[in-house]
C-alpha cells in the first residue's frame, strides 16, 4: 500500500511526471471516492495497493496541517470556516487536480494557480481553486459531475490496471537514491581520502623499485668478486618500507575497484585461477674436468628403445549448427518489441507502446501477448474501439490465458459504453 503523496514525491525526486491520461484517470477516481464519502481531500490519504484498488482515508482536523497549499484561502483568515464545509473540500479537491496535472506542489492559497496548469482540465481546477469561494462548484457532488463531464468514466478493472502499473513504476522511482548534500559531502572526504592513499601507493611502489635497483647492482658486484661474498641490504633503507607500502596500496586499491565495480567476484576468480606454467630448458649439469689419476673410457652408450607407434585417434567430425528459420527470428524479434512496448507503458509513453506492440505484430501476428499490451496501449489513448478489437483478437489466440477472465470483463465494459455513447448520439 502507498499514498498518492509518495508516488508523486517520487516522481518528482526523479524528475518524471504523470501522463495526462493517468492523472485525470486519478483525478476523477480521487473526486468520485470524495463525493461518495464526502471526506476531505489530501494527496496522502489516497492509498494504492499493488493490485490497483484505491482507498481514501478519514480526515482529521485534529491533526496538524503538512500539505498547505490544500488549504481554501479563507482557512487563513480569521473567522475561518471548518475544514469540511463543502466550498473548502471543492477546494483540496482542485487542489489535488493541480498537482497531478502539473507534478508540481499545490501553489500558495494566496496566489492560485498561473500560466503552469494548462489543458482540457484546467479551467475546471481553476474554478475549484478560486479566490472568491463563491465561484467555486457548491460541493464535491458538483465537481464530480463537472469531471465526469469532460472525461467519462473508465471501467473498475481497466482503472485497476493502469493505477497497478504506476504503483509498480513508482517502485522503481524509490530506487532512485536522493543524496543531501552531507552525504555528498561525506562521499567527496571519502574520495579525497582514497586519492592520498592512491598517491601512497605510488610513492611506495617507486621506493621498492629504487631498492629492487639497488639490489640488482649490489649482487652484479657480488658476482664479480667471486665465491665467498655476501650481499647486505643496509639498515634503514625504504626496501621493507616500500614493499609494505606497497601491498597496502595495493589492497587499497583493490578495495577502490570493488567499490566501484571494477573488480568482483567473476574477476577475482579469473585471476586466481591456475594458469599453465611457461615451459623451462632443462638444466644443463656442468661437465666435470678430467680426473689428475687416470681417464676411464666411457661405457658404450646404451641402445635407445624403439616408440611404439600409437594410432592417431580419429576426430568426430562435429555437427553444424542449424540455422534459425525466417519465421524464427521474425518470432524473436517480435518478442524483443514487446518487451520494449511494456517498458514504455510502465513509463506512461502510450504513443510509443502502442508503436512497439504494433511492430511487433508486424513482424509477427499470432503473437498473443502483443495484441494485448496493444489494447492497453490503445484503452490508455482513449481510444476504446481499438482496444476492444486488440483484447477480442488477444482471446483469440490464448483463450485459456491467465488473465482471460479480466480481458472479458473489460471488453464487456468497451461494448456497454459503446451502446451507451451510440444512443447518446442519436
Amino acid at each position: 500500500m502507498i499514498t498518492l503523496h509518495d508516488i508523486l514525491e517520487r516522481a518528482r525526486a526523479a524528475g518524471q511526471k504523470l501522463a495526462a491520461g493517468e492523472a485525470l484517470w486519478l483525478f476523477a477516481a480521487v473526486t468520485r471516492l470524495a463525493a461518495a464519502q464526502k471526506s476531505t481531500v489530501r494527496s496522502r490519504l489516497v492509498h494504492l495497493d499493488g493490485a490497483g484498488a484505491m482507498q481514501l482515508g478519514r480526515f482529521d482536523e485534529k491533526r496538524a496541517e503538512d500539505e498547505q497549499g490544500y488549504l481554501a484561502p479563507e482557512l487563513l483568515e480569521r473567522g475561518a470556516p471548518a475544514k469540511s464545509e463543502p466550498r473548502v473540500q471543492v477546494y483540496a479537491a482542485g487542489a489535488l487536480g493541480y498537482e497531478l496535472l502539473t507534478g508540481q506542489p499545490a501553489p500558495d492559497p494566496r496566489k492560485g494557480p498561473g500560466a503552469e496548469l494548462a489543458g482540457p482540465f484546467a479551467d475546471l481546477v481553476r474554478i475549484a481553486m478560486a479566490h472568491d469561494r463563491r465561484e467555486r462548484f457548491g460541493d464535491l457532488q458538483q465537481l464530480r459531475e463537472a469531471v465526469d463531464a469532460l472525461q467519462r468514466p473508465a471501467g473498475a478493472d481497466s482503472e485497476r490496471q493502469a493505477f497497478a502499473a504506476l504503483v509498480a513504476r513508482s517502485e522503481k522511482w524509490a530506487g532512485v537514491p536522493d543524496m543531501d548534500r552531507a552525504a555528498l559531502a561525506k562521499l567527496i572526504e571519502h574520495v579525497s581520502h582514497l586519492g592520498k592513499q592512491m598517491d601512497a601507493v605510488r610513492s611506495g611502489m617507486a621506493d621498492v623499485q629504487r631498492d629492487q635497483q639497488d639490489l640488482s647492482t649490489r649482487v652484479a658486484v657480488m658476482e664479480s668478486r667471486g665465491p665467498g661474498q655476501s650481499v647486505v641490504v643496509r639498515s634503514g633503507s625504504g626496501f621493507a618500507a616500500g614493499l609494505l607500502g606497497g601491498l597496502f596500496g595495493a589492497a587499497v586499491a583493490a578495495g577502490v575497484l570493488f567499490a566501484a565495480g571494477l573488480l568482483n567476484a567473476s574477476a577475482i576468480r579469473a585471476l586466481a585461477a591456475p594458469k599453465p606454467a611457461a615451459r623451462t630448458p632443462a638444466p644443463v649439469e656442468p661437465r666435470p674436468g678430467p680426473a689428475a689419476a687416470s681417464i676411464v673410457p666411457a661405457p658404450p652408450p646404451a641402445p635407445t628403445p624403439t616408440p611404439t607407434q600409437t594410432p592417431t585417434p580419429t576426430p568426430t567430425p562435429t555437427p553444424a549448427p542449424t540455422r534459425p528459420s525466417p519465421a524464427e527470428l521474425a518470432r524473436a524479434v517480435a518478442e524483443a518489441q514487446v518487451k520494449r512496448g511494456d517498458l514504455e507503458l510502465e513509463r506512461g509513453r502510450y504513443e510509443s507502446a502502442a508503436e512497439e506492440f504494433q511492430q511487433a505484430l508486424a513482424n509477427d501476428g499470432t503473437l498473443a501477448v502483443a495484441w494485448r499490451g496493444l489494447g492497453i496501449a490503445h484503452l490508455m489513448r482513449h481510444d476504446e474501439e481499438s482496444a476492444r478489437r486488440a483484447y477480442e483478437k488477444y482471446l483469440q489466440l490464448a483463450p485459456g490465458a491467465p488473465d482471460a477472465r479480466d480481458i472479458k470483463k473489460a471488453i464487456a465494459e468497451l461494448n456497454a459504453r459503446a451502446k451507451i455513447g451510440a444512443g447518446a448520439e442519436k
